[in-house]
């Protein structure tokens, strides 16, 4: 494809369809292990704007795309999947991550610059609203009481550990604790002791607390560290400090502990809850909310295409010989759970929601069978047939803009993802509407005892009023107790969309993400 072709900007990924192209170069890439995931490569991508989005492959995808995506260099990247990218930790502060799949094409560039693309924090905002605790940050700054390097115990392994502090130059200082590898980079210098001024960039870096106090501290192996760098930023941040000399000291800190969490199931016996109660929820459990629903989430598609048989995810299989398409001239589909030839596929539902009560406003997501029990139809039956991607996500089917300003009773995941990750999505298992709703109402309250006013609640217009749970015959729930973050983010489940039925609405956005 011709390097000449249009492409658009990080920021303006959304995940309502693939077909993005996008110029960037990769600034940092790492290995990233967990029990749920396996084995991944996570980087982060600028584009020419220093704008930066995180971007992730798995394993069988790992040795192309180091060889076709070195660090620094530009490059044009086309078709890849665009997933959540919420909670704690993450890289940059974008909404949306970019997958990385087998159709993902990746060409050269001839575009060269030198830009680090840093995003140094202003040490001013530290402890207020300007800083988002769950995105890493880069930090520079002049070290001061720097400690010595220690061995710890952590989870029964020894680890090196180094407590300092960062001083900006307007005499702010920050505490600071690098782990690892992190901490040997220091090993020589301090043994050496004759630095009198020693600068510190740290790239991607978590912010904490430890002992009451704000804290930075890498973040695995996401962090960089560079001791004395020679770019631009640091060398005039450095003259800046040429008349403040600080001598080095020796501090030592102690170490840290770690917490445990608990989960809670039954819809029989589970309370209702606040929005504002479910924010602060310290705990792995499912609750209920009563709350309106304000407006569908246009960024993702309403819809995915799953296997009939299987009732699982299915994934286009792409063919460029394949032009428009109609209902009768289907594409082929792969099935998530056999991995063949999937013969029949049909839309189901995927929505996420922003609702709100008198406490607070989330974002809700939900699979077919509770989606079409507020909807009042089946998805197939929205469906106009067509397999293209979404061009106007603004443009959704009547029955979907029909939910905004109508109340339900959700029942509701906390996740680890919540809790851990800073996710405000929360997955919905369950749904009552109608009788249930009122009676739900009318028999319970909020823990907290903030009160909903039900003469502001409507119950809908669906003709089954009956709570309904989302069925694990679909193929995608697991027991509510031990579904992961990413089930409630369904992040490899992005809508492969189309062209919309023949009745649509344009929804106006009221609010800003």
């Amino acid at each position: 494809m011709a390097n000449n072709q249009a492409y658009v900007y990080v920021h303006n990924v959304k995940p309502h369809k693939d077909a993005w192209r996008v110029h960037v170069k990769l600034l940092h890439s790492w290995t990233s292990n967990t029990n749920f995931g396996g084995e991944t490569l996570e980087c982060v991508l600028a584009d020419e704007r220093g704008g930066k989005i995180h971007a992730s492959c798995k394993r069988n995808l790992m040795f192309r795309l180091k060889r076709n995506l070195p660090i620094g260099e530009w490059r044009f990247i086309e078709h890849f999947k665009v997933a959540a990218s919420g909670g704690k930790y993450r890289p940059t502060p974008l909404p949306y991550k970019i997958n990385f799949t087998s159709d993902t094409l990746i060409s050269r560039s001839v575009f060269e610059d030198d830009n680090p693309c840093l995003s140094l924090v202003n040490y001013e905002d530290f402890g207020t609203d300007a800083l988002d605790v769950n995105v890493l940050i880069d930090i520079l700054g002049e070290v001061i009481d720097l400690g010595v390097v220690q061995t710890v115990q952590v989870h029964q392994q020894d680890r090196k550990r180094l407590n300092f502090r960062l001083r900006n130059t307007n005499g702010r200082d920050v505490a600071c604790c690098l782990w690892g590898k992190f901490a040997e980079q220091f090993e020589s210098i301090i043994e050496d002791g004759s630095v009198q001024t020693l600068i510190c960039l740290i790239r991607f870096a978590k912010i904490g607390s430890y002992n009451g106090e704000l804290q930075i501290t890498s973040a695995f192996d996401a962090s960089i560290v560079t001791l004395n760098p020679t770019i631009k930023e640091a060398m005039e941040f450095k003259e800046k400090l040429m008349q403040n000399d600080l001598p080095l000291t020796i501090v030592d800190k102690k170490s840290e502990n770690k917490v445990t969490k608990i989960q809670k199931t039954d819809w029989e016996d589970v309370q209702i809850r606040s929005i504002a109660e479910i924010l602060d929820a310290m705990e792995v459990q499912s609750c209920k909310i009563i709350c309106s629903i304000e407006s569908v989430d246009t960024d993702w598609g309403w819809f995915y295409f799953g296997c009939v048989a299987h009732n699982k995810r299915a994934t286009k299989i792409r063919n460029n010989q394949i032009g428009n398409l109609t209902q009768n001239d289907k594409p082929l589909w792969r099935c998530e759970k056999c991995h063949s030839h999937a013969e029949k596929i049909e839309p189901k539902y995927k929505l996420h929601l922003n609702v709100r009560d008198d406490s607070g406003e989330c974002k809700l997501m939900m699979l077919d069978t509770v989606a079409s029990t507020i909807v009042g139809c089946d998805a197939v039956e929205l469906w106009d047939g067509s397999f293209d991607e979404i061009e106007d996500p603004e443009l959704i089917p009547m029955p979907l803009g029909a939910l905004v300003g109508k109340s339900f009773c959700f029942g509701v995941s906390i996740s680890s993802g919540n809790l851990d990750k800073g996710s405000n999505t929360y997955f919905v298992s369950q749904v009552w509407t109608g009788d249930n709703l009122l009676k739900l109402e009318s028999h319970s309250e909020p823990v907290s005892a903030l009160e909903t006013n039900s003469s502001t609640l409507s119950t809908g217009e669906v003709q089954k009023l009956k709570a309904n749970s989302e069925s694990s015959s679909e193929g995608f729930t697991t027991p509510t107790v031990k579904r992961k973050e990413e089930d409630a983010e369904l992040k490899d489940i992005t809508s492969t969309s189309k062209k919309l039925c023949t009745k649509t609405v344009k929804l106006e956005k009221n609010k800003v993400d």
